[in-house]
């Protein structure tokens, strides 16, 4: 997968304004996109030299989105060591599950009453893409999407606080997610397919309800079968 931003930025570019973003901002984004795509394991060490190579940007640049995202508790700045993917004991895993549970719940709760009809047919079309990912066996894909498909209820929640609070957790437990099995992306396709009919339908109770059913869900499978 290529990451590269831009291959001419060089050190003192970090205030270059494109799309209405900084590049360090920029730069903050396409970390966190290689942290949510599995590219870093949970401890793995991650150098500023190696993230401006790969995205084409100065040291300065990844230090800022560093920063960021050690404050954030994604990353650790260890003394003398360096920064690292941070890593969390089970008991902090499922902390943060039963409060993505709860959050997620809400942003479902929120959506069902906030969203525009374009917004209910954008999430169908991510649930056909998982639909033929499960047709395919493709488990990347439909990862890929299922995490789509979250992010956007969240956005479509109308609660930007909301967002920026599950996009945190989601950033969290990504590198702990193992993809599923065929047998269980069939099985979580369905209960995508209870919370669309939900949130279709306007109600509130039941996107809520099915959500938090499905995160429970994931986190049971989760702890089944890791340590």
């Amino acid at each position: 997968m290529q990451y590269t931003l831009f291959a001419c930025c060089m050190a003192g570019d970090d205030e270059i304004v494109i799309n209405n973003k900084t590049l360090s901002e920029q730069t903050y984004i396409e970390l966190s996109r290689m942290i949510m795509n599995r590219i870093f394991s949970p401890g793995e060490k991650i150098t500023e030299e190696q993230i401006a190579k790969t995205l084409g940007v100065s040291r300065t640049t990844v230090k800022k989105a560093f920063t960021a995202l050690v404050q954030e508790g994604i990353l650790e700045d260890i003394p003398r060591r360096g920064v690292f993917l941070r890593t969390y004991t089970k008991e902090e895993r499922l902390e943060i599950y039963d409060i993505r549970e709860v959050t997620a719940g809400l942003s479902a709760r929120y959506a069902a009453l906030n969203m525009a009809r374009r917004d209910l047919n954008s999430l169908e079309a991510i649930y056909q893409q998982m639909d033929i990912a499960v047709k395919k066996q493709a488990n990347d894909t439909y990862a890929h999407y299922d995490l789509e498909l979250h992010d956007s209820i969240a956005r479509f929640s109308g609660s930007s606080i909301l967002y920026d609070v599950i996009s945190n957790l989601n950033l969290r437990l990504m590198p702990f997610i193992l993809v599923n099995s065929v047998q269980n992306i069939r099985e979580t396709l369905k209960e995508h397919r209870d919370i669309l009919d939900s949130l279709k339908n306007g109600d509130s109770e039941g996107a809520e309800k099915y959500m938090r059913f499905h995160i429970g869900r994931a986190k049971e499978k989760l702890f089944r079968n890791t340590d």
